[in-house]
Formats: structure tokens, sequence, C-alpha cells
């Protein structure tokens, strides 16, 4: 196994709180609506941009989004990755596994989350959800990673939360890992269908790479 690609949101980043109250506060301002977290959930799969225009009128997308990106970018300031993130990545980067990242998210909150919490050095590609024609549970992402890396999917595991994340690893042919590590995930570890393996703690997944990197 050379080569770990991950989900972003719930999975390598803690992420979901912030963007939930993002959402919410935009949708709020602009609709005068509360959005549960299981509504903004709901809306999942496209882009944060693609979510603002399905849910707000034309003529109100400019500043909708505006509003989304200062608030995701400012709760950034509130909350801090948990540590034990980096420490995983740090862990894995060290023994020459390459990593990625394939999501869902936007390019540009992709990148004020890497910014923000210093992940960026961490991945040797980001594939966003404006990066594909075919959002997750479509494997396009996973494959243009792969692409972008030059490996195969003998060599590549697919880490996520969710169902999508799943069901695009398989269909991508991957070994897929369902993680439920973070206090906030789109799943809670309850998957359907199951992924080839499930790790509740990040240092139990990164023993398990490292017992499979002995065999390599």
């Amino acid at each position: 196994m050379r080569t770990i690609l991950f989900d972003f949101d719930g999975t390598v980043a803690d992420t979901l709180p912030l963007i939930f109250t993002a959402f919410r506060s935009t949708f709020q301002h602009f609709l005068q609506k509360h959005y549960t977290n299981e509504q903004i959930i709901a809306l999942f799969g496209p882009t944060e941009t693609g979510i603002v225009q399905n849910e707000l009128p034309p003529h109100e997308h400019t500043a909708a989004l505006d509003h989304f990106f200062a608030a995701y970018t400012d709760e950034h300031e509130r909350m801090q990755n948990p540590p034990e993130i980096a420490r995983m990545l740090e862990q894995l980067q060290t023994t020459g596994i390459q990593m990625g990242i394939v999501t869902g998210k936007g390019r540009r909150s992709a990148d004020i989350s890497l910014r923000e919490w210093q992940l960026t050095s961490f991945f040797d590609v980001v594939i966003t959800g404006d990066d594909v024609t075919n959002p997750k549970p479509h494997p396009e992402g996973i494959r243009l990673a792969m692409e972008q890396l030059g490996v195969n999917a003998s060599e590549t595991i697919y880490v996520g939360d969710s169902d999508a994340d799943i069901l695009a690893g398989r269909a991508a042919g991957l070994t897929t890992v369902g993680v439920d590590w973070l206090a906030v995930t789109q799943k809670a570890g309850k998957f359907d269908p199951q992924p080839d393996y499930l790790f509740t703690d990040v240092q139990s997944f990164v023993d398990w790479v490292m017992t499979l990197r002995s065999f390599v």
C-alpha cells in the first residue's frame, strides 16, 4: 500500500461544526429560516457554492456566498483541528506514504481550511468538488487523484466518514476505510454499505497502516 486518499470534512478535518455554523448563519440571514445539522447534511453533494445556489434566489447568490465564506473563515479562529490528526498525518508522511484529499468541498473552502489549520504540506494532491463533473458516490474524484499520483487501485485505500465515501471507494476498486474518530461525523459510524475496515480512533488506524507497510 503506497497511497492513502482521504475525505476531508469529518475525516481529517473537524470542519463539520464550522460548516453547520456558516450555513446556519447564511440561511438565517438570507432566508430567515433555521436549518438543523441534519437538514444541512441532507444538502451535501454539491459544493458549498452549489448548495447556496440551490437554496437561495439568484439575486442573492453573491452576497450569500460572501457571507458564508466569511463566517466559515472566522470559525477557524474559534476552533482548532484535533492535534491527534496532525500527529497521524506526520507519522504517515514519515513512512513515505503518499496522501491525498478527495472531497466534495469546493476549492475555496478547502483552501481556507488547509491554510488556517496548517494541513497543506501533508497532501500531494487535493481534488475538490470543483474539479469533477460527478460528485461522490461517483468515483471520478478518486480516479483523478490516482491518475495525478501515478498509482493504481491495488496500492491505494480510501478513508472517509460517509456512505458516499464508501460507495465511491468501492466503485474505484479500492479498499475502503470508514472512520468515526471525530466528535461530529456524517454517519456516526453507522455505514451502509459497511466499509472494509472501521476505526474509531486515530492511533489504531495508524498502527494498522504500519502493519500493512511492514509487509510491503
